[in-house]
């Protein structure tokens, strides 16, 4: 077998050093049972690829984090990615000294020396200065200086990471005392600094809300969110409100008449994210109706609870049409209610009965925040009576033979099942599915939500 081109050996390194880690393991893992001479370099490749970006992480420490956006989709300081995978590449090649040291105290499972990392963070930032465009083409000079302006606050980026649990817990004089003292060490190696070390531990922070505690004890203020406001570091509020305004914009221009069942999926997952955001902020900080932060929140959930509130109201009639029924005549003059048994399973109808099922599904949570849980169990409770009335007379239709299309009934049955489970019914769900199952001679399907 012919070994690999060096176009191909470039072209293979280029999407390794593109995978996400995630890949990286897998394909090492996959690769151990190939056999030829081009798997095992390819293998080679790989596991070098970890092992760089391993004592990468570890050389960088807390500035790794900022190459990749949040994934909460808030606004931070960040840069492009490729810039880390040259920036390294760089550090290497201009301190193999340092980066052989550094390999060398692992061994055995032993600790590098931090000096030795923050002294090739410090050549990191001198690259970057002297030449951005050897990092990655076309650099700009600004961002390049930028970031080694975060790269100058490498040490001390990297000794305050171990205290920020602290300092986004629960408050206490010796903590912050700690946190001030480093924001204050940071304005010796730049006037500027102190913002851009906030940014540092920022992108570090998961829950993006916690961030007010720490602007809170870092200006002194108690969490007074009517100081934090008119304060130099109000971007980082004003970034979490540009996140629940995009949401809740996003709310009101959901509809399930015009949305799809995969808007209305996205609509939900979004609403559950903000919303315990907005639960972690009013954890965090003091808000006051009267505050400029308090009185803007106040009236971006109000907002949002009507919005969802209105969506919810939507869900029976929507359903009524999913599932219609019409009065069948019993006896003389006595009637009663009873499914349409040739009513479709698909079509405009039921998709935007999908649709806003599957908000109201996915919205317990936000309810519960927004302030509309209880208008929330209202519309569950008058669609679990509608549903089981429906699937009751479903299943007696088909234990007594009535209905000329078995499979449309079933389907129309499964429908009505997974209605339930999203109005939070789900034990009248599963002996709705166990009764079906009975009455077709099929195995009951588990609970699936509505697809």
């Amino acid at each position: 077998m012919t070994e690999l081109s060096v176009a191909s050996r470039n072209a293979i390194s280029a999407m390794l050093e593109a995978a996400p880690d995630r890949a990286l393991a897998k394909l090492s893992m996959a690769l151990r049972s190939t056999p030829g001479a081009k798997a095992e370099w390819i293998r080679s490749q790989t596991v070098a690829q970890i092992a760089a970006r391993r004592m990468r992480a570890i050389a960088f420490g807390p500035l790794t984090a900022l190459f990749r956006k949040r994934a909460d989709g808030v606004r931070g300081l960040s840069f492009p990615a490729p810039v880390l995978n040259g920036l390294w590449k760089q550090v290497c090649a201009r301190q193999p000294l340092l980066l052989e040291q550094a390999e060398d105290m692992t061994v055995g499972g032993g600790e590098i020396d931090p000096r030795l990392l923050d002294q090739m963070c410090l050549s990191a930032a001198a690259i970057l200065r002297d030449e951005p465009a050897s990092v990655w083409p076309g650099l700009d000079p600004r961002t390049a200086e930028e970031l080694a302006a975060c790269f100058d606050l490498a040490p001390m980026a990297r000794a305050a990471l171990p205290m920020l649990e602290l300092w986004t817990g629960r408050p206490d004089a010796d903590s912050s005392a700690s946190l001030r003292l480093m924001m204050r060490d940071t304005t010796r190696i730049r006037e500027d600094a102190a913002p851009r070390m906030l940014e540092i531990l920022f992108a570090n922070i998961e829950e993006a809300p916690l961030v007010l505690r720490v602007i809170s004890r870092v200006s002194g203020v108690g969490g007074e969110e009517r100081f934090l406001a008119e304060s130099e570091l109000a971007d980082f509020g004003e970034r979490l409100f540009e996140k629940v305004e995009e949401t809740a914009e996003a709310l009101d221009q959901f509809h399930p008449a015009r949305s799809g069942l995969e808007a209305a999926r996205d609509t939900g997952a979004r609403l559950n994210a903000t919303t315990d955001l907005m639960a972690q902020m009013e954890l965090s900080l003091a808000f006051t109706t009267d505050g400029a932060w308090g009185g803007r929140f106040h009236v971006l959930k109000q907002r949002m609870g009507r919005a969802l509130e209105n969506l919810m109201r939507l869900c029976p009639g929507m359903v009524d049409k999913a599932l219609p029924m019409e009065r069948v005549r019993v006896h003389g003059a006595m009637s009663r209610m009873a499914p349409v048994m040739d009513a479709r399973t698909d079509g405009p109808l039921v998709d935007q009965a999908r649709a806003a099922m599957t908000l109201l599904g996915c919205s317990k949570a936000a309810a519960n925040v927004l302030g509309c849980a209880g208008q929330r169990a209202q519309v569950c409770e008058t669609l679990e009576k509608r549903l089981v009335q429906y699937g009751d007379e479903l299943i007696e239709a088909l234990n007594a033979g009535e209905g000329a299309d078995v499979g449309r009934m079933a389907a129309l049955a499964t429908l009505c099942a997974g209605f339930l489970d999203q109005a939070d019914a789900e034990v009248p769900a599963r002996t709705l599915r166990r009764r079906l199952a009975s009455a077709t001679g099929a195995t009951a399907a588990p609970s699936p939500q509505i697809a």
